[in-house]
């Protein structure tokens, strides 16, 4: 059985792994090998201009939409925001629109989330992937549909040769796409994580290698504080 991740490049994804291929296990994050998330997310963030270029009108030009930090200032002519999509204009009528305005971050902060540790557990129907702030379940192969902060979302997670993908497709929102592949000696894990562009929000890839690990979830001292719902 497999599923087509529809509208990316990504290929298709298969219900079955290699013969004898697992990721499953304990895995602890080895920092010096990872992205600095930290700075991943500042590049996000607007730059505000100095105070004397703020007088100036320096890097504006006539027409220009206001600057993120106002863009919610119900005085300017842009669309109001719709709340019930996560802080999102859900049809900008205007590619001027689309591209002036920058949305919150909450798939990009979600994304992220607890990524001290990871166990996984991977069966002939299932892979489970539980880290320090969520649980989740997975059918390979199999397509669902999922709440998101901005509403709902198409997912597709299965096998593509060595790597697990899961690739959310939000209606409105940028996509995000996880990859965990394991390193030929089984001793790490590799993930990658990235989400879309959206409006003025570059697309953001943050990369984590994970070391296998014999420690208990306990011992990192971390509690699930989220539990999502099953996606199959």
């Amino acid at each position: 059985m497999l599923a087509v991740v529809a509208g990316c490049t990504a290929p298709r994804v298969h219900d079955t792994p290699p013969p004898n291929y697992s990721i499953a296990g304990m895995w602890e994050l080895n920092p010096a090998l990872s992205s600095d998330e930290a700075k991943a997310l500042a590049s996000l963030q607007p730059k505000p201009r100095g105070r004397k270029d703020r007088q100036n009108g320096a890097g504006s030009a006539p027409g220009d939409k206001p600057a993120p930090e106002v863009i919610n200032d119900p005085t300017t002519d842009l669309p109001p925001i719709d709340l019930s999509s996560g802080g999102r204009y859900a049809y900008p009528s205007r590619p001027s629109e689309r591209d002036a305005y920058r949305p919150p971050l909450d798939f990009q902060n979600n994304a992220l989330l607890g990524g001290q540790w990871l166990k996984i557990r991977q069966t002939d129907t299932e892979v489970s992937i539980v880290n320090a702030a969520t649980s989740r379940s997975y059918t390979p192969g199999e397509h669902s549909v999922v709440s998101v902060p901005s509403g709902v979302a198409d997912q597709d997670s299965g096998w593509s040769g060595r790597d697990y993908l899961i690739y959310l497709r939000p209606q409105i929102g940028p996509s995000v796409k996880e990859t965990y592949t394991l390193s030929p000696d089984g001793r790490q894990l590799l993930v990658k994580i990235e989400v879309g562009s959206e409006g003025r929000n570059e697309a953001m890839k943050v990369t984590r290698v994970y070391d296998r690990s014999t420690r208990n979830p306990d011992s990192f001292r971390q509690t699930l504080e989220v539990t999502l719902p099953p996606t199959d």
